[in-house]
């Protein structure tokens, strides 16, 4: 196997990792939907778990795409071949990339912790897009969201989307 490869293959167990304890934790979560006397709601569990693998196939994508789009860079800022000013090109990107990335796995972590643990967050340059696992949202929720988003990145608040996932 070749070194990138390699680095892909790491990287994506890893990411595989954390996603399955991220599953694990939450489908063991005292927090399920609970009615009955104790009994789980079927069609609320069902839409539980639905959500839950919504959110967890968004970040497995994204995941997996910024790997590979790292290691591509890595390979491009590597090559002795390509000019000075391309090299330079892609160790910016590779820069914005890990940046943007830390600032939505920052913002999924915040998110987690003021009381929406199914999110994700896409970050660029001029916007942030967030996806929160919920059938409703008040206006104190989407301003809860919002200031989280413009605590991490710094953006105004017209550049933070907030859609619901139900």
């Amino acid at each position: 196997m070749k070194r990138p490869q390699i680095i892909r293959f790491a990287a994506f167990v890893t990411v595989l990792a954390v996603l399955l304890g991220y599953v694990v934790y939450h489908r063991t979560s005292p927090e399920s939907p609970v009615s009955n006397g104790g009994q789980v709601a079927k069609s609320s569990k069902s839409q539980l778990v639905k959500l839950e693998n919504y959110f967890t196939n968004v970040r497995m994508r994204r995941d997996q795409m910024m790997s590979e789009e790292i290691a591509n860079l890595k390979t491009v800022t590597a090559n002795p071949q390509l000019s000075k000013s391309a090299r330079d090109q892609a160790a910016s990107t590779m820069v914005q990339d890990t940046q943007e990335l830390k600032a939505e796995t920052r913002i999924e972590s915040l998110l987690a912790g003021r009381g929406f643990p199914l999110s994700s967050a896409t970050v660029t340059q001029h916007e942030v897009v967030v996806m929160v696992g919920a059938s409703q949202l008040s206006t104190v929720q989407v301003a809860r969201i919002a200031d989280t988003v413009i605590a991490v990145t710094g953006m105004l608040p017209q550049d933070v989307v907030i859609y619901r996932k139900a």
